[in-house]
């Protein structure tokens, strides 16, 4: 089958689409015909042998499809072949064919785009369960969204707008405020052109956060920190600016301030204790209530851009760059 192969931790840059054996289909396992990949800050980590897994080499990237079955092993009944399905693997998503375990595939309700079913996994369970397991949102409260532009940053924004909270998205630049607004943020923020915390004040009422959602780090998450009023929590799930904020404990002392960590890949296996089938039921409930969530226009996620494997780096530059907004994906030929 063709698919991009890392054949050396490293630089990303390196990577071919070549000619590289089908998958052998595990216990318990499903294969899938690849026709969309999402691209992710982490696949990068995972190419450079940074991220809490390593693959054995040579590998091939890619964590999320969706795809139709083509088999099953012995004893998975829950799938048929030519069935659509959304999974999460380890690795292997930038092939032609993609294994996963069942207990990570998910069967796409009818009628839905697929590609809109790809923005549906990760970045937005990773908003959901960020937003809902950890920080606990609740209807009426205020929610700050940092990088809200981006393909989490854009999901948390509409799913705090469908929990019920006041939403204020943080972006850089006005194409990017435009883009959060137009998908439910009640008030955006543009901190190119504008002070955050000062602009913070102007729009809570008492003043401060309830929540904030922090997919990008850096300079911006201690001044997000410090305009959470008490009993605030602050969600990190991810360091996309490449830099990671310098916090000190006075600054949750002082107003029983809540630094809640979120790593939405403990729960379906990607961390060294593969705990995902343990979690499997919640997971899934997860999925079908973000499926429902679409059907129901509560939801609109927003496909930016779809690249052949072959433009790979190309795309996984803009995602680093943060030139750009929404989900980008990979489809496996130009084709």
């Amino acid at each position: 089958m063709r698919a991009l192969v890392c054949h050396r931790f490293g630089d990303y840059h390196g990577l071919r689409v070549e000619n590289f054996p089908e998958p052998l289909l595990v216990s318990r396992g499903v294969r899938i015909a690849v026709e969309f990949a999402s691209l992710s800050f982490s696949i990068s980590l995972l190419i450079a042998g940074k991220y809490q897994v390593k693959p054995p080499l040579p590998f091939v990237p890619g964590a999320e499809v969706v795809g139709r079955v083509l088999e099953t092993a012995p004893g998975v009944t829950a799938y048929r072949p030519g069935q659509r399905v959304l999974a999460f693997l380890g690795w292997g998503g930038y092939a032609e064919q993609a294994v996963c375990h069942e207990s990570t595939v998910y069967p796409l309700p009818d009628g839905i785009d697929p590609a809109a079913a790809l923005c549906l996994g990760i970045s937005y369970c990773t908003a959901y369960a960020g937003l809902v397991w950890r920080a606990q949102l609740d209807a009426g409260e205020t929610l700050l969204v940092l990088a809200a532009a981006g393909g989490v940053g854009l999901a948390a924004v509409e799913v705090g707008r469908a929990i019920g909270a006041f939403v204020i998205a943080a972006a850089g630049g006005k194409e990017k405020c435009r883009l959060a607004f137009e998908h439910g943020a009640n008030a955006v923020i543009d901190y190119r052109d504008e002070d955050l915390r000062g602009r913070i004040r102007d729009l809570t009422p008492h003043p401060g956060l309830d929540v904030v959602f922090d997919p990008v780090g850096g300079e911006l998450s201690e001044a997000a920190l410090r305009s959470l009023h008490p009993g605030g929590r602050f969600v990190s799930i991810g360091f996309a600016s490449g830099s990671m904020p310098q916090i000190q404990p006075n600054m949750l002392l002082v107003k029983n301030t809540s630094l809640l960590g979120f790593n939405f890949g403990a729960y379906i296996g990607w961390s060294p204790v593969d705990e995902r089938e343990y979690y499997e039921p919640k997971v899934r409930a997860v999925v079908e209530h973000l499926f429902e969530w679409y059907e129901q226009g509560r939801i609109r996620p927003f496909v930016a851009a779809i690249y052949p494997f072959e433009r790979f780096a190309e795309a996984q530059d803009l995602l680093l760059g943060r030139s750009t907004v929404g989900k980008i994906m990979l489809v496996p030929s130009e084709s």
